[in-house]
């Protein structure tokens, strides 16, 4: 009796596994993710491996940034083999960079998955802005990359006129860090992440070269710090451009 109950069960099971409902699941799981390794595809040339890789696991002091660390980095985020990192050593802070070399951010990639090269529209709308990269905050790379983003989506070409008036700039509470808060009555991006705590000391460099900034965009990158940049978001004024492909 014993036997016969197990097997009831087990047949039970079976069938509960292998129910119409569970397998519709099943496929929209599937369906899911070849989705989104085809987007993936299509923004990064590429789809996402699953390799053996540890997610990256911080330092112990927040402003160490070891070689060791930046390969797991460029391992888990897929970062070209043509781009150069460099760890500050003695004195060098984020503010300045040494000459052929810009700062980023760790959290530009654990955020914003941002990605190499990188690309001329948002090289232009800092020219724009009269900004460095390492000036924008976390939120506000997450949303210049993400309208970027949907523009290939939809397949529009858009410029720093369109960058401009969509956001405004606001001074953060760290002297040379700027926000972009979207102009009056304008939602774009919407839930993006708050300000990891102490970002800006988790920084490195990245070699300026063909490989790191969209080629035709070099002569535009980077921008030198601007402490003058100001509050613009009493401009409330709205244009509409499209952007050319070229700087």
């Amino acid at each position: 009796m014993s036997s016969r109950s197990s097997k009831r069960n087990s047949s039970s099971h079976s069938s509960s596994d292998d129910s119409p409902a569970h397998v519709t699941v099943k496929q929209e799981e599937l369906v899911e993710e070849e989705t989104k390794n085809a987007y993936y595809r299509a923004l990064v040339g590429s789809p996402p491996t699953l390799p053996e890789i540890p997610v990256p696991k911080r330092p112990l002091r927040p402003s160490s940034v070891s070689r060791k660390y930046l390969k797991v980095l460029r391992d888990f985020y897929q970062v070209p083999e043509g781009v150069k990192f460099r760890i500050p050593v003695g004195n060098e802070s984020a503010r300045n960079p040494l000459q052929g070399f810009f700062t980023c951010y760790e959290a530009f990639f654990t955020y914003c998955r941002m990605w190499f090269p990188i690309p001329g529209a948002i090289v232009r709308a800092l020219h724009r802005f009269e900004l460095s990269i390492s000036q924008l905050s976390v939120p506000a790379l997450e949303s210049w990359l993400g309208v970027l983003i949907a523009s290939y989506e939809l397949g529009i070409d858009i410029g720093p006129d369109d960058f401009e008036g969509i956001w405004g700039t606001r001074p953060t509470g760290s002297d040379g860090y700027y926000s972009m808060l979207p102009k009056k009555d304008i939602a774009i991006i919407q839930g993006t992440t708050s300000n990891p705590k102490s970002w800006q000391e988790r920084f490195f460099f990245v070699r300026i070269d063909g490989d790191s900034v969209e080629e035709i965009c070099l002569h535009l990158f980077p921008h030198p710090w601007n402490f003058n940049r100001g509050n613009t978001m009493k401009t409330h004024c709205l244009f509409y451009h499209s952007g050319s492909a070229s700087c």
